[in-house]
């Protein structure tokens, strides 16, 4: 009896290729654990935060973070844009050929996020907490990642709604063939845009639209790294 292709998908009796069905194991155990780490990150991040906006004093707006809650803050989201750059360049090499270029492009934006949100947090972390406020009042403000609006806010608000966005969406259509991977790829898109969307606070100067960009990193995108690694891991005991 002939053994069945795992990357075929039978419905009705008709086969239907599943699109992620490229790479090597290597790949998808990279993905897996990137994933994993992406998700576990996030919901450090909101742990920290939500304990932060509890912390913090009174007459402060109700999501301005401050020190010691917004250092960790700052900290883990440059292993988090590290993680997620493995991720994405794991959903590339698990690509199908018709995907390839979805998956590139998807990559490419991912590691621009990375790099501006990695350069905008770890100059915060530095420079901007040594230098002095008394001293240089104007260079002091355009670092802050406080209040709207900053140099330092404007450059991570392009890379969390711009980039980030752009590459969910790109990277979205790359999984398409059997219920979890549609589900995937719905969820994924979602978050995509809901960045996006986020784009019109700094344009706009109206911060509170921010709100859904949030959502769609903070909230949406863990989910998608659930999903993913649980695609990968699948797709691992399939080999």
């Amino acid at each position: 009896m002939p053994k069945r292709n795992p990357n075929l998908l039978y419905i009705r009796n008709r086969p239907t290729k599943i699109e992620l069905n490229q790479g090597t194991p290597t790949d998808r155990r990279i993905g897996m654990w990137s994933a994993i780490s992406v998700a576990a990150l996030s919901g450090t991040y909101v742990c920290v935060g939500a304990v932060g906006v509890l912390m913090r004093p009174p007459g402060l707006g109700p999501l301005v973070q401050v020190d010691p809650y917004l250092a960790v803050l700052e900290f883990l989201i440059i292993p988090s844009a590290v993680a997620l750059v493995t991720m994405m360049a794991a959903v590339y090499a698990c690509a199908s050929p018709q995907k390839k270029t979805h998956g590139l492009i998807a990559l490419a934006f991912i590691i621009a996020f990375a790099l501006l949100t990695c350069g905008t947090h770890f100059v915060s972390l530095t420079l901007g907490r040594q230098i002095s406020s008394s001293a240089l009042p104007q260079v002091s403000h355009q670092l802050s990642m406080v209040t709207w609006p900053t140099t330092a806010l404007a450059l991570d608000l392009l890379a969390w709604d711009f980039f980030l966005g752009l590459s969910l969406l790109w990277a979205a259509p790359v999984f398409r063939g059997d219920r979890q991977q549609d589900t995937l790829r719905t969820v994924m898109f979602a978050a995509g845009l809901l960045c996006l969307i986020g784009l019109a606070a700094p344009l706009s100067g109206y911060m509170w639209l921010q709100v859904s960009a949030i959502i769609g990193y903070a909230f949406v995108l863990p989910v998608v790294c659930v999903l993913l690694a649980r695609l990968f891991r699948k797709d691992l005991l399939l080999e």
